[in-house]
C-alpha cells in the first residue's frame, strides 16, 4: 500500500535529474485508489484488505447506497454495504486528512478514526461501526 509514497518519490527524483516534468501518482497499481480519493477496505491489513470502495468526496451517510467492489486484493466483502463494514482506509489525498465517523447524524458525529493526508491505517475506533466519511483539514 506504500506504492503511492514510492511513486511520489520516483516522480520527484525524475524531476530532480532534469528529465522533465515531475509525474504525480495517478493511481496505485495495487489498490486502484486514485489521487485525491480515499479507499476503504472490507478487511484489515492483517486479513488481506479484501474488496474496496473508492470515495472521492465527503459522504455524510454511507447508508445503503455504497458497496464494496472486488479489486486487486480480492473479492472478500464484495457487494456488502460500506456502512458498518469498513476495516481499513488508504487516503490518497495529499492535502487533506480523512475522517471516518461512527454516526451519520449531522453529516458525521460520534467517535472517529482520523487518517492523515497520504496516510493509511486499520480502523480501530470505527472498525465495522462506520457511518460517514469526510476529508478534513
Amino acid at each position: 500500500m506504500n506504492l503511492k509514497r514510492i511513486t511520489g518519490a520516483g516522480a520527484a527524483l525524475f524531476a530532480t535529474v532534469g528529465l522533465g516534468v515531475a509525474l504525480a501518482p495517478q493511481a496505485s497499481a495495487l489498490s486502484g485508489c486514485h489521487l485525491y480519493s480515499a479507499c476503504l477496505y472490507y478487511n484489515s491489513s492483517s486479513h488481506g484488505y479484501g474488496a474496496s470502495f473508492e470515495q472521492q468526496g465527503d459522504i455524510p451517510n454511507y447508508g445503503t447506497l455504497y458497496r464494496f467492489n472486488p479489486g486487486a486484493y480480492g473479492s472478500s466483502g464484495a457487494g456488502v454495504y460500506v456502512k458498518n463494514h469498513a476495516a481499513y482506509v488508504d487516503n490518497w489525498n495529499p492535502a487533506s486528512a480523512f475522517t471516518v465517523y461512527e454516526f451519520s447524524a449531522g453529516g458525521g458525529s460520534g467517535r472517529v478514526d482520523w487518517i492523515a493526508a497520504y496516510g493509511e491505517a486499520d480502523l480501530t475506533v470505527t472498525h465495522d461501526n462506520n457511518a460517514a466519511g469526510k476529508f478534513t483539514g
